[in-house]
């Protein structure tokens, strides 16, 4: 002994003084045999049960339980039964026998016979009613949200998990229950190391979206501190937005057809005159920043009406697209932009482009509907044919400062038209530039 004397010099302790401890102890001592069956109880029963001893002995725990919670707490103690080993902090509830709720918290050992085989337990209960229903409250909201949570310590083994979170890794409490994050998803372990690094570093942790089993979590981890202020975990919530982020998706997609029809022609697949006036203005106050020039085509597919009048409306639709796939195709760059302007009419962005090389470039569209050969016999040529006026922005002109681009725009469109009306005014089939004498 710490104080010296040996075990002889100690007075005895008779039996009666030693149940006279544990019958009027607060706590309640017990034993329970392999089956878990009272084989000897201390009196403090009856204050917390409301039962005589005798009447005790030879009934199990879980006959003083509420049905649901007898099955809860038999599932956990058969485990500690299997596993053979000690426990503590198994709050329970249990039924008095004046009908009322009383909490307990129970501890217990483990008792072997001399051939090492397991006889039963020994251990207490103690009355935590004022803090135990609590207790058992939070416990079923957090086993029971279908929000998947976990506690992991350092290592990464799982403190805790509720139901969600075991359905998540598709294992059992019984498996779950210690069990190394690190070997259920080592990747995603990997970023959880990440964030002890960032709370020790004294950054907030992110959240971040994981997926797993083609499911797509948001997780938000927050860090577990002990009394000295450490770290030593992390909690956290996995929130399955599986759904929202299909719908998200969908909602993506339709978005994206809907701006498709908001900048699409629908007949020719080309892009509509909408769409036009903005990336025209977009190319002019580009030209303008970087010093170059800039040009457009507006061609016209000639006595187009006649077409029309000759093979009906759904020729003449044909006869667009066909066109219009001609000018697509005869492109040199994939930034020279086509659109239909209206009617029979295209317009061709040319970016980085003088009057010169866009002159060249109309004569090249023009040749290549000629090449089509699409029959038209109200044309003096009997083949469909284009004309094509040219309008040239250069940046050296004197732009003021102030001028609208819409207002720059709309002056570069007029002089195409002007170039247009004078290619039909000379016979059509062909190609003119405003100003005539621009260099």
């Amino acid at each position: 002994m710490n104080d010296g004397k040996r075990q002889s010099d100690l007075p005895d302790v008779d039996e009666k003084h030693l149940l006279d401890l544990l019958h009027h102890n607060s706590d309640w001592v017990w034993e329970v045999d392999a089956q878990g069956r009272y084989t000897w109880v201390s009196g403090v029963v009856h204050d917390l049960l409301g039962y005589e001893p005798g009447y005790v002995i030879g009934r199990t725990p879980f006959d003083f339980m509420p049905p649901g919670e007898a099955e809860r707490v038999a599932g956990a103690f058969g485990e500690i039964v299997s596993q053979q080993r000690a426990f503590s902090g198994l709050v329970n509830r249990n039924m008095r026998a004046d009908g009322q709720i009383v909490v307990l918290e129970t501890s217990g050992i483990p008792l072997f016979n001399d051939r090492g085989e397991l006889t039963g337990y020994r251990g207490i209960d103690r009355n935590i009613s004022n803090l135990g229903e609590r207790v058992l409250q939070l416990e079923t909201i957090y086993d029971t949200t279908p929000v998947a949570l976990c506690m992991l310590d350092l290592d990464g083994r799982l403190v805790m998990s509720n139901k969600a979170m075991n359905g998540l890794l598709n294992i059992s409490p019984e498996e779950a229950a210690g069990s190394l994050l690190g070997h259920l998803m080592p990747d995603v372990w990997q970023q959880f190391q990440d964030d002890f690094f960032l709370v020790e570093s004294g950054v907030i942790i992110p959240g971040r979206e994981i997926i797993w089993r083609d499911r797509c979590f948001d997780t938000q981890p927050v860090a577990l501190y002990n009394a000295s202020n450490r770290v030593v975990g992390l909690s956290v919530t996995w929130v399955d937005i599986t759904a929202r982020r299909e719908a998200e998706q969908k909602l993506a997609s339709a978005n994206q057809v809907l701006q498709q029809y908001a900048q699409r022609d629908h007949l020719t697949g080309l892009y509509n005159r909408r769409y036009m006036d903005e990336r025209l203005m977009n190319e002019i106050n580009q030209a303008v920043e970087d010093g170059f020039p800039l040009s457009v085509c507006l061609a016209d597919i000639d006595y187009f009406k006649r077409y029309n009048d000759n093979y009906g409306h759904q020729s003449g639709d044909n006869c667009l697209r066909a066109v219009a796939k001609a000018l697509v195709s005869s492109r040199r760059r994939p930034e020279d932009n086509v659109s239909r302007y209206g009617g029979e009419e295209f317009l061709v962005i040319l970016p980085r482009t003088d009057q010169a090389q866009a002159l060249a470039e109309a004569e090249r569209l023009r040749e290549n509907i000629n090449a089509l050969m699409l029959p038209h016999v109200a044309s003096p040529t009997h083949y469909l044919t284009i004309s094509i006026g040219v309008a040239t922005l250069y940046a050296c002109e004197s732009l003021s400062p102030d001028t609208p681009l819409h207002m720059i725009a709309s002056g570069l469109i007029h002089q195409a038209d002007t170039a247009l009306y004078a290619a039909k005014n000379r016979g059509r089939n062909q190609v003119v530039a405003m100003p005539e004498n621009a260099s």
